[in-house]
């Protein structure tokens, strides 16, 4: 007599790469679940979108909750935590799981952009927390007030630009899309290297990806954009998005280098333009120290943290 042992077979996720017909269904699974309080840039379609090119993205459900993963040649990780009723409960697990399999580096099983509620709740069930940084996040009207002696140099610099430059300041249009991408190379060109690890270069290079991607799909998007001509030509642009009903993020801003001010005169006036927000998120410092001053001197209201999740 023979007999048959059935063996049960767990089969991985299936993947669907992220595209612009997900935008609808992914805000409406971040709305449905949004975490209390949070500001994160990160919870967004556009945030990720961008940086198609550089990491693919793909997505599926695991255990009810929704499961961004990002990845390249290297590896992958979740680029958000499962977004659902329990976002550190068994789709977490299963999440981490999915990414052992598959990563032969376990540097890369993680799980980023996790909120410091979130954080402190995973932390409790066993898992490891690390900072990745903050968002800076600021009050709208002193951005455009610019009042008192702590913004002076702002002021400074606004005053000394429009005082020395024809400056045209308008909406962004499709047709703008080569004339920013070129001012974006020059922009990046300008990039100071360190000398030590050249971070701030990396980035600027990355950063083409999310550049290209945003500026030709920004109406897909919903992203909202102003230029600055001066003498014809397209000298600072900027792009952003609306992160709920009462924060605006910025998600890009470039200006020439050597006018002085231009970049603070954009800022300021996209800035007075969106009155029905109350806050303005500037996203990260990527890390590098001059960012973070430059971010500081606007003098944030409040820094939103960040971290990232592992296994423990």
């Amino acid at each position: 007599m023979s007999t048959t042992r059935t063996v049960a077979v767990v089969s991985e996720p299936s993947l669907r790469p992220l595209t612009l017909q997900d935008r609808a269904s992914f805000e409406a699974s971040l709305a449905a679940h949004a975490v209390p309080g949070d500001l994160l840039a990160a919870y967004s379609f556009p945030f990720h979108f961008i940086w198609q090119g550089l990491f693919q993205y793909e997505w599926t459900e695991l255990e009810s909750h929704l499961c961004l993963f990002a990845g390249n040649s290297e590896g992958s990780f979740l680029a958000l935590p499962p977004i659902g009723e329990d976002p550190c409960g068994p789709a977490m697990g299963k999440a981490f799981e999915f990414l052992s399999k598959r990563n032969k580096t376990p540097a890369f099983t993680r799980i980023e952009n996790a909120p410091e509620g979130l954080a402190a709740r995973c932390l409790e069930r066993g898992y490891r927390v690390a900072p990745k940084g903050p968002d800076y996040v600021y009050r709208r009207a002193d951005l455009v007030a610019l009042r008192g002696d702590r913004y002076k140099s702002q002021r400074v610099a606004y005053n000394h630009c429009v005082a020395h430059a024809k400056l045209m300041y308008r909406p962004f249009r499709p047709d703008d899309a080569g004339a920013c991408l070129a001012l974006f190379q020059q922009w990046r060109q300008g990039v100071k290297h360190d000398r030590v690890s050249d971070l701030a270069a990396h980035l600027a290079m990355d950063a083409e990806y999310a550049h290209r991607q945003g500026i030709t799909h920004a109406a897909d998007l919903g992203l909202i954009g102003r230029v600055v001509e001066v003498e014809g030509r397209i000298a600072a642009y900027t792009l952003g998005y609306p992160l709920n009903a009462s924060t605006f993020c910025v998600l890009f801003e470039i200006a020439e280098r050597q006018m002085k001010g231009l970049g603070v005169h954009i800022f300021r006036e996209f800035c007075r333009e969106l009155e029905s927000y109350e806050l303005i998120n500037s996203m990260d410092d990527s890390g590098l120290e001059g960012l973070r001053r430059a971010k500081l001197t606007y003098h944030p209201l409040r820094l939103i943290e960040s971290f990232i999740i592992t296994p423990g």
